[in-house]
């Protein structure tokens, strides 16, 4: 299996320097050690190779979709040729809300401010029902780090997650999967950018950090979704 990880920035140094990228937290997550992972970063704007890709993984980023960037144009031009090859994708943070853009919902900056730290995430009935929260049982934790939110889903995007504040995640065509929250995020990290978040003035519903590895299990599942698209 071949997938390719679209990362859209180089990370918070003072995450990096204590714990990696993110590009390195998927793989780690994943129990599926034969996978042969391709990392883009797509923010150097550089043209690149989707052919080889069995499937697609957009990363988070500090940016926000409607930012007036050349390398976020551009991502989203290949976003689109991406969903027409009807391969499995899965977007995380900005990787949600880019995939939401281009399929026809609206991304806008919340007024009811962040989702940072740990949050329970409702599941809708088709969440129930969906492949990619196998596992999953009704207000689980997941980690979350975004103000970002998408909204106003067109009926070709299915909801299957939500909070007080945001969806949570779509899908589209049993193929394309938003996740608002970050699978890849583990309680250090979490910790870690709660507090630089708060020290940098952002204001949070809570300081609380709760311990949880639900996040893991949506990856397995997206693995899992990719695998039955190979047959």
């Amino acid at each position: 299996m071949n997938i390719s990880i679209l990362s859209n920035g180089p990370g918070l140094p003072e995450v990096v320097s204590l714990y990696g990228h993110s590009s390195e937290w998927i793989p780690n997550s994943i129990n599926n050690k034969n996978i042969n992972y391709k990392v883009i970063k797509t923010y150097n704007n550089v043209p690149f190779d989707h052919s080889d890709a069995d499937a697609f993984i957009i990363t988070g980023s500090k940016y926000s979709v409607y930012d007036d960037a050349k390398w976020i144009d551009n991502l989203k031009l290949k976003v689109n040729e991406l969903i027409k090859l009807k391969k499995p994708i899965l977007g995380i943070c900005f990787g949600h809300q880019i995939l939401a853009d281009c399929l026809g919902a609206t991304v806008i900056k919340n007024d009811k401010g962040w989702e940072l730290g740990s949050y329970n995430i409702s599941l809708t009935d088709l969440g129930f029902e969906s492949p990619l929260f196998k596992g999953i049982k009704n207000n689980e934790i997941f980690y979350e780090s975004h103000q970002d939110v998408v909204m106003e889903l067109p009926n070709a995007l299915k909801e299957l997650a939500f909070t007080a504040k945001a969806n949570q995640s779509f899908c589209y065509n049993d193929l394309v999967y938003g996740v608002q929250f970050h699978p890849e995020f583990s309680y250090e990290v979490t910790k870690k950018l709660v507090q630089l978040r708060i020290d940098n003035g952002v204001k949070v519903d809570s300081q609380r950090v709760d311990k949880s590895i639900k996040g893991k299990i949506i990856l397995d599942n997206f693995i899992k979704i990719v695998k039955a698209s190979m047959k």
